[in-house]
């Protein structure tokens, strides 16, 4: 069935257990010490605070667990109550000792949660396609102190990062995350068209439409990894719209691109690909048709057959910005 709900309240009404975040943790990336320090030294170098973070649309809470090693508070965000749920349960420890504080909220209404001016870093990890990045970032900038950082990072559909595997499994693995994801992008009214169409538009720009003004912003930083691979985890054949290139960066924006085919190198199996494409929403773990299932068939022998495991890597977008 094709669903008639907007990317927003889709979230939103999702539910998920812990065996979904599971599955999901197990099968995405996971964000390295490199990595976060990036954020970490940008937000020194520019004179920002280790005092209040807010880590928003933070799911299973991985990455508010991390930021409370190094900030005195933590406030973690979601719009989905089960989110939530499983964030509390496995930030227990850091919620009663009262380092972590969960609420639910949507990334354009913060500025119910915080005070102008609280708060010393944002993280927006994986989620700003599915928002309205206008109204977030006007909200991200009023809750913000001076000299407080923005960073907002995505990672798109999975590669294969060896030569010849890339050659021949690619091509299959876009097949199937194509037919997948087409039974829930298509279709639907306006507001479900519009809202994929922003969606799918923010992940073929690579985040280049979120625009970041400089009467607000400055030091903005745009880091992408294997941009010259696709961000979005499906194709034009997986829509029923046009996808639309364009870009708002500023021309004071400093833009760093890197090819790095072991940027959080991950090594599956056939079975690690069906438990990713089985985790980017809830509705794909039961999608498992004869034509899909023939197309993993596929994919498996040409990955090398069963046991056969291959290198992975990911196209990835890092924007940093500090409040004027």
């Amino acid at each position: 069935m094709t669903s008639t709900t907007d990317t927003s309240n889709f979230f939103r009404s999702a539910k998920y257990d812990e065996d979904y975040w599971n599955s999901y943790l197990a099968a995405r990336p996971h964000y390295d010490k490199n990595f976060y320090d990036l954020i970490y030294d940008y937000h020194r170098l520019h004179k920002g605070f280790m005092e209040t973070v807010h880590d928003v649309g933070t799911g299973p809470g991985q990455v508010a667990a991390e930021l409370a090693l190094h900030f005195k508070e933590v406030v973690a965000s979601d719009n989905n109550a089960s989110h939530l749920a499983v964030a509390r349960h496995r930030l227990d420890s850091l919620i009663s000792s009262q380092v972590v504080k969960l609420v639910q909220s949507t990334a354009e209404t913060l500025t119910d949660v915080h005070p102008e001016c609280s708060v010393d870093l944002i993280t927006a990890a994986e989620c700003l396609p599915l928002i309205d990045a206008e109204k977030a970032v006007q909200a991200f900038s009023t809750i913000l102190k001076p000299n407080g950082t923005l960073a907002i990072w995505f990672y798109g559909r999975p590669i294969f990062a060896e030569a010849d595997a890339a050659r021949r499994c690619q091509p299959i693995l876009e097949s199937i995350l194509d037919m997948v994801c087409s039974t829930t992008v298509k279709g639907g009214g306006p507001q479900h068209k519009e809202a994929w169409k922003r969606a799918t538009n923010r992940m073929a720009n690579f985040l280049d439409d979120i625009e970041l003004k400089d009467d607000t912003w400055q030091h903005v930083e745009r880091r992408k990894w294997n941009s010259e691979y696709a961000m979005s985890f499906y194709g034009p054949d997986a829509c029923d719209f046009e996808i639309t290139l364009s870009s708002k960066v500023g021309p004071g924006e400093k833009e760093v691109k890197n090819k790095d085919l072991q940027f959080w190198e991950r090594q599956w199996d056939l079975a690690g690909v069906r438990r990713f494409v089985q985790a980017l929403l809830p509705t794909f773990g039961h999608n498992n048709d004869d034509v899909v299932e023939g197309k993993y068939k596929e994919l498996g022998e040409a990955m090398g057959g069963e046991g056969a495991v291959r290198k992975i890597t990911w196209p990835v977008v890092l924007i940093l910005a500090s409040k004027k």
